[in-house]
Parts: structure tokens; C-alpha cells; sequence
């Protein structure tokens, strides 16, 4: 509970930073998707919280390999563990922007997809 209680008083007075800089993470994704992959799905498309979810036309199992893969080779992380939706060949990812996104600019963001979306098998 302590730390639950340090964890309101470290994070809560940073939750608007968060959610501000989250349109800019959004805007880099959509950036980095666009013309990359044959469809994507952001939701929402404007996100009011720091968090958010990402839609991508792969199996979890082909994005989890291509975001270790990114994460061996980059040092960095853009998405975590995805999961097989009800949507037939469709999964989603959350996204959660903290005190580590806050580095990255929209660019850096569309760089980072660009590279992830690399790693997946092309048709």
C-alpha cells in the first residue's frame, strides 16, 4: 500500500504531461503505419488518456517476434505484448505513455514504427 500511495503522489501530478504527449506518440504511429502496412487501426483516434490501443493485420505471435527482435537489436521498445483479437487477422496492442515516452518526439516515434514494421514478413 506504500507504494501504491508513492506511486500517486510520483505519477498522478504527471498524468497530464502523459496524456499530452500521447497525441504526439499517436501522431508518430499513425506517421510511422501509414503506407507501411496494409491496414492499421489506432483507438481512439485522438486518445483522451495516457493510453490507447494499437490494431495491426498480423498474428500476436509474428508482432511479439518482431518487437523482441527490435528490442535485441534497438535497445528500444514501441510496442508490448500483442494479442490475437475476435477480429479475424487482426491484433492489438495497448500503449501507455509514461516518463520513459516523454523523450521521444513524433519523429523518433515514426522512426521506431518504420523499424518495427521492418521486422515483420513482407508478402
Amino acid at each position: 500500500m506504500l507504494a501504491a500511495l508513492a506511486g500517486l503522489d510520483n505519477e498522478l501530478p504527471r498524468l497530464p504531461s502523459y496524456v499530452a504527449h500521447a497525441k504526439d506518440v499517436v501522431e508518430g504511429l499513425r506517421d510511422g503505419l501509414e503506407g507501411a502496412v496494409p491496414f492499421f487501426r489506432i483507438n481512439p483516434p485522438v486518445p483522451f488518456t495516457h493510453q490507447f490501443q494499437v490494431w495491426l493485420p498480423f498474428p500476436a505471435s509474428v508482432l511479439d517476434a518482431a518487437g523482441l527482435r527490435q528490442a535485441l537489436e534497438t535497445k528500444s521498445v514501441v510496442f508490448g505484448k500483442w494479442f490475437d483479437s475476435e477480429v479475424p487477422g487482426m491484433s492489438v496492442t495497448e500503449v501507455t505513455v509514461a516518463a520513459s515516452a516523454l523523450e521521444w518526439t513524433v519523429d523518433d516515434v515514426a522512426a521506431a514504427v518504420r523499424a518495427f514494421v521492418e521486422l515483420l514478413p513482407q508478402d
